[in-house]
């Protein structure tokens, strides 16, 4: 009879934990949502800089009383925007990224620092400054003036 209680408790403190669980990876929402519920920021950001595309996918992110746009273009170009509709980073994967998009001092800086590979093919706003991916492969990091601080390795 007691083995059993115990073996009651135990299950009962389970279910406890996995119920917890449950409750705090539902806190993290991201779902689908039709193009046009996307911020007006996002979509000019798209129509300036990517006109001849179309959305494929979008989606809207919910984390920490955060909320984030995700969107994919039809040429497999992938955009993230904040809230306001501000982009965050953009993955042009089989392309350079659009001219206007990242500071010109970047690129004055990548024609000397890498002879004939100005091409950026991924750019991502983090604190303080720029997180570029050049044709290479490599990530350079610069300040929020576009002046170079350091290659990622």
């Amino acid at each position: 009879m007691i083995m059993v209680t115990v073996l009651k408790r135990k299950v009962l403190g389970l279910m406890a934990v996995l119920s917890g669980l449950m409750v705090l990876a539902g806190c993290d929402e991201d779902r689908e949502i039709k193009s046009d519920r996307l911020p007006d920021a996002a979509k000019s950001f798209i129509s300036q800089y990517f006109p001849a595309e179309s959305i494929l996918y979008a989606e809207k992110d919910r984390d920490d009383r955060t909320v984030s746009y995700s969107v994919r273009l039809s040429d497999g170009t992938e955009i993230d925007f904040d809230e306001d509709g501000v982009w965050t980073s953009v993955d042009c994967n089989f392309s350079p990224v659009p001219s206007g998009i990242v500071p010109e001092p970047i690129y004055t800086h990548l024609g000397t620092y890498v002879p004939g590979g100005t091409e950026i093919f991924k750019v991502e706003k983090m604190w303080g400054g720029y997180e570029i991916t050049i044709k290479d492969g490599r990530e350079l990091i610069y300040d929020a003036e576009g002046v170079f601080v350091r290659e990622d390795r």
